[in-house]
């Protein structure tokens, strides 16, 4: 078990370099030296890496991330893809109870240096 945990968290640390910093509409995403994604500036509190194609290849993967709002209550689900370089994040505010209006955005995104 401690292997497989070791792994995983040295294949999420690789995607640090790959997903250095991000700017997807709004969001500003950026990778710490764990691994870790923040969302302007609040860190992830869970996430999710899954390859398309080979594992390791960070140019075609997919990250899920549940994030605190930091403008309102809440949280917002996080779906960044990177299909063939070119980045996607699709948000969704999380919502209490299906009453509640459904809050949803889809930002191309470009790497920042």
């Amino acid at each position: 078990m401690l292997k497989i945990i070791i792994l995983i968290t040295s294949l999420i640390s690789l995607s640090a370099p790959a997903f250095a910093a991000t700017q997807c509409g709004p969001f500003y995403l950026r990778a710490d030296k764990s691994g870790w994604f923040s969302v302007n500036g609040e860190r992830a509190k869970t996430q999710k890496v899954t390859f398309s194609k080979e594992k390791g290849d960070y140019d075609n993967a997919t990250i899920k991330l549940l994030v605190k709002n930091s403008k309102a209550p809440g949280m917002i689900d996080m779906e960044l893809t990177n299909p063939e370089g070119k980045g996607m994040l699709r948000a969704q505010i999380v919502r209490t109870s299906q009453s509640q209006i459904r809050i949803r955005g889809l930002y191309d995104c470009e790497s920042v240096k």
